[in-house]
This record gives C-alpha cells, structure tokens and sequence, in this order.
C-alpha cells in the first residue's frame, strides 16, 4: 500500500442485499465491494476527488442504489451529477469545496429568475431522478466569492440590462433538482453559494429539513431554499442566512411556455436571519402558486417578512395561503403584497400603470390569503403593505389575532419596490386596490400615522377590535 493521502471505498450489502454503503475516506483504507476487495490510493499531490466520488455514486446507483458515505476530511471537487436511489451522507468532519473555476463547469439547460436558460452545472445536480437524499451533520461549500465577484463586475457592464444572463455570466446553483421526486435534504450546513443554494424545479416529494445555510449577507442572489413549480414541499426546521430571499416560492415567468404550480407547499419551525424576504412568492409565478402554509417560523432582519410580488404581463395566480404564529424583528414590514412591482426584467409603462386596463390571461391574481397571530417589532416603515392591481385587486385577505409595534425612530424607506414609491416610517397600513379585506383582533403600537397610512379603493372591507397604542378605534 503507498503511503499518503488517499481515497478508499468500502462498499457493503445492506438490507436483503438490495442496497449498498460506500464509504469514501481520507485516510487508507481497504474496500469491499460484493465480495471483490478493491483498493485506491492517491499521492500527496491529488487534489481533485470529482472522479472518485462520481465514479462511486455511478457505480452504486448501476447496483441497485445505496449510501456513498464521505468521512472526515476536505475534498475539493468540480461538480457532482447524483444518480437514482443514492443517498450522499458527509459525515461529522466532511467538507466539500466545489471549484470556482468558470471552465470546469458544462452547460445544462434549466431555469433561471423564471425563464429556460442555459447556465453551468449545480455544484450538486440531479434530473429526473428519485429517491435521493443529501444527509450528514458535514459541509458543503460553493466557494462563492469569485463567481460573486465576476457577477458583480459583469452587472456594472456587459449584463448591466439585460434580464437573461448569458450562460458566459452564468453562476452554478449550489443543490439543484430538475424534474425528480421523493429528494431529501438534511442536517447538513451549505454556505458560500454561488448563486441560489437549493433549487428544486418541477419536482414533487421534496423534503429539506434541519439544514443549516449561510451566505454572507452581501452575496448577490444567493436565496436560500427556491421550490419552482413543485409540489408536495416541506421546508422544515432550517436555519437560514443569506444575501437574498430566504425562502422564494416560484412557478416560472410568461417566457416559459411549460410550466407547473408550485403546490402543497409547509414552511414550519424554520429560523431565517436576515435576508431580503422571509418567505417571498414570485416575482415568477406565472405558473401559481397556491395552498401553501407557514407557521412557527422566526424572521430576524429579513427586511419584509411574508412578501409577495407580480406584476401584468406574469399572469398566475397566488391563492390559499395560510400564514400563523410568527415572530419577526427588525423587518421593514411585516406583510407586503405588491402586484406592481417594478423591478421585474420587461415591466412597461402599461404593466404599472394605476388606470383599469382589460384582464386578460396575463393578469395576475391574489386571493384568500390569511395571517394570524403574527408579532412583529421594531417595524421600520408600514405595518401593511398592498398594492393590488385595478381591475384584479387582492381579495379575501386576512388578518387576525396579530401584533405590530412600530419603530418611532427609524428613517423613512420605500416599503416596496415600485416606480415612485413615497418613504414612510413607523407607519400604519398601506393599502390599496383590494376586495373583501378583514382586520380584526389587532394591536398597532406607536404608528405615527394611526391605523392607515393609506387606505384606497378598498370595497367590503370589515375591521373590528382594532386598537392604536392599546385605544380601540372600532
């Protein structure tokens, strides 16, 4: 046996023989694959594992599937491709280092803000396969700061317009999945994501639960977790901090033809810090998004807590949304829907324009949406914030059993992004263009402004025991 640095597989037959474990290591080690004893060491100057531990998950998966088990150590690799039936388990200890080497990554065809594109390889990439699961208490690290960089040079030129990056520009998810079902994430810490760090589209049965993610706060668009157009969700009991939305629910753009709801989606017991948004639907929802539920979640400096964003021209709709007991500290608002939003690649005049234009199939829709026993403090700017679109307003929103304590000494900031916006701070709502809106049971403390600061072309609207610095007003 050479001496040094090497890589072993032990592979054995788990149950009836069905399934096999393959540990991959650091250290020397002698494997066993089916009987057959096999044994690979590297020297001292290998410093590229793709090839082993992808020629481990293919070898497994053509066995039938099992546990490709990765033992304490660092590994730097280029990417992975994970196959059917393997589960990728880091153990305590584990790093993954994926390469921040524009060439080393090849082209696929996926999504991208919404729209087909074609963009370079996830650091960990599977399509159309199922029964998968990441797990392990190791460490996965996109090494993002030189894709972060080449990003931000290329947004001040090249892409500084442009709302489809060409794939030249184009940054790898850190965990993606395309087309694929029953796929787990667990326990393990993601950090340093190149770009988006969990990225399921078009799946279904997908289950990401006790991760720990961590992107410095300034790190362009690195969401934490984004289902696309899947259904069947459930984010649970993950801690999550990044330099973009927490958590963003998606279902495409009008520039992709094909597309699908994102549906039956839970977000429970979850910790975001910090962050753009807590949990934010669209602004590519033009496939829907719709009967989704959040509850016993923290959102600590997210800017806006429960966000929403469209715009004419997306179409979709955003229905059944169940949204209770949540805490939120610093946010610049607790709620924001915003069908005018402004910041949305193509948006004309016409998409954001207040007058009563025809619906068509391109009008977006906003309906039945509930939050209750909500507490939120040291709100920045408007306690509310809902912007419908005229002739297809918000409807059937509701607000119940809640609590917001406003910051009399923050400065004023635009609660969303729409052209024109007026600044506000420590205001009470703002809304605008809605239908069949409920307020009851709520608290607002220290408004500057009382219970709204805007209140316009709202029809049926019923509020009652609503109190303004603990002085019932209804």
């Amino acid at each position: 046996m050479k001496h040094g640095l090497s890589i072993a597989l032990l592979t054995s037959l788990l149950t009836l023989g069905l399934a096999t474990e393959t540990n991959i290591s650091s250290a020397e080690a002698k494997s066993t694959i089916s009987g057959d004893t096999g044994e690979i060491t590297l020297d001292k100057r290998h410093s590229d594992y793709t090839h082993t531990i992808q020629n481990t998950i293919n070898h497994i998966a053509k066995r039938g599937g099992g546990v490709v088990n990765i033992t304490s150590g660092t590994y730097h690799l280029k990417y992975l491709t994970l196959r059917s039936n393997i589960e990728l388990h880091l153990s305590a200890g584990t790093k993954l280092i994926f390469s921040n080497k524009f060439s080393d990554f090849p082209e696929i065809n996926t999504r991208y803000e919404g729209a087909k594109v074609k963009m370079r390889h996830a650091d960990i990439y599977g399509k159309n396969v199922h029964n998968v699961s990441i797990s392990g208490t190791g460490t996965i690290d996109g090494n993002g700061s030189e894709w972060w960089r080449m990003y931000n040079d290329a947004k001040k030129g090249p892409i500084k317009n442009v709302s489809k990056i060409p794939f030249k520009y184009s940054r790898p998810y850190l965990i993606a999945f395309d087309y694929s079902s029953n796929i787990k994430i667990k326990d393990v810490k993601l950090q340093n994501s190149p770009a988006w760090t969990v990225h399921p589209l078009e799946s279904e049965n997908v289950t990401i639960q006790g991760i720990t993610i961590d992107n410095p706060l300034d790190s362009p668009n690195t969401d934490g977790i984004d289902p696309e157009s899947s259904k069947d969700v459930k984010i649970l009991e993950n801690t999550i901090s990044d330099g973009d939305d927490c958590i963003a629910i998606k279902s495409g753009t009008e520039a992709t033809a094909l597309k699908s709801p994102s549906d039956n989606i839970l977000i429970a017991n979850n910790v975001m810090e910090h962050g753009h948004g807590g949990v934010t639907f669209g602004s590519e929802m033009s496939g829907g998004i719709q009967n989704v539920t959040i509850n016993n979640n923290i959102f600590d400096q997210t800017d806006r807590g429960i966000r929403m964003k469209t715009r004419r021209g997306r179409g979709g709709q955003i229905i059944n949304v169940s949204v209770s007991n949540i805490i939120m500290k610093d946010v610049l608002s607790p709620l924001t829907i915003n069908a005018m939003y402004g910041k949305s690649g193509t948006a004309s005049n016409d998409y954001l324009s207040d007058e009563i234009l025809p619906v068509t199939a391109l009008t977006p829709d906003i309906s039945n949406i509930s939050l209750s026993n909500i507490t939120a403090t040291n709100i920045r700017s408007v306690a509310t914030f809902v912007y419908g679109i005229p002739e297809s307003p918000v409807k059937n929103l509701s607000i119940t059993d809640s609590n917001f304590y406003m910051n009399p000494n923050a400065k004023p900031e635009a609660p969303e992004m729409i052209d024109n916006s007026d600044i506000y701070s420590g205001s009470g709502l703002w809304l605008r263009n809605t239908i069949h809106t409920t307020l009851s049971n709520i608290n607002i403390y220290n408004s500057k402004t009382g219970l709204f600061v805007n209140n316009k072309n709202n029809s049926d609207m019923i509020t009652r025991n609503i109190f303004v610095d603990g002085s019932q007003i209804n």
